[in-house]
């Protein structure tokens, strides 16, 4: 007999596409419950999926007196994109707590991007973090690379929208 493999526990290239749809809104909503106040019904509504769809995909809710609650980080699998070695990567990582670290260096990228200033990307020059394959990835934090990666984004950006 065959075990079941909750879905989140399963990792996001054994997804389908409608269960990767499902996953990306229903990290939306645990997102929003961590940084808000409202309820996870009301959140969900919101984000146009049900609450026992983001229970069954997170896994990241417990029950507290009554009402979910968002926990505080939570396992589950996401594909985010980082500039390392002066490439734009898609990773898979498995954690929310990883995924902070990614946000906080995207952060700095736009801070580079909008200012100019260099100084936040300073901060990641020594983080490494492994992705679910257990390799280990450090962000790219020379300004020109990131300037030249973004540059190269933007012209494809464009070429996909006027086209030929």
């Amino acid at each position: 007999m065959k075990k079941y493999n909750p879905l989140y526990k399963r990792s996001w290239t054994s997804l389908s596409p409608k269960q990767k749809s499902n996953r990306e809104r229903s990290l939306d909503v645990l997102n929003t419950a961590r940084k808000s106040n409202q309820s996870l019904s009301r959140i969900s509504k919101n984000h146009g999926i049900s609450v026992p769809t983001v229970i069954r995909n997170t896994n990241a809710f417990k029950k507290v007196n009554g009402k979910w609650e968002a926990k505080k980080f939570d396992r589950i699998s996401r594909v985010l994109k980082i500039d390392e070695k002066g490439r734009e990567k898609s990773i898979e990582i498995r954690d929310s707590r990883t995924a902070s670290v990614i946000g906080r260096y995207h952060n700095a990228v736009k801070i580079l991007l909008n200012t100019g200033n260099k100084d936040q990307l300073q901060n990641f020059k020594k983080i490494k973090f492994k992705d679910s394959t257990g390799k280990i990835h450090h962000f790219e934090t020379d300004y020109r690379k990131i300037i030249e990666i973004n540059e190269k984004i933007e012209e494809i950006e464009i070429y996909e929208v006027y086209g030929n």
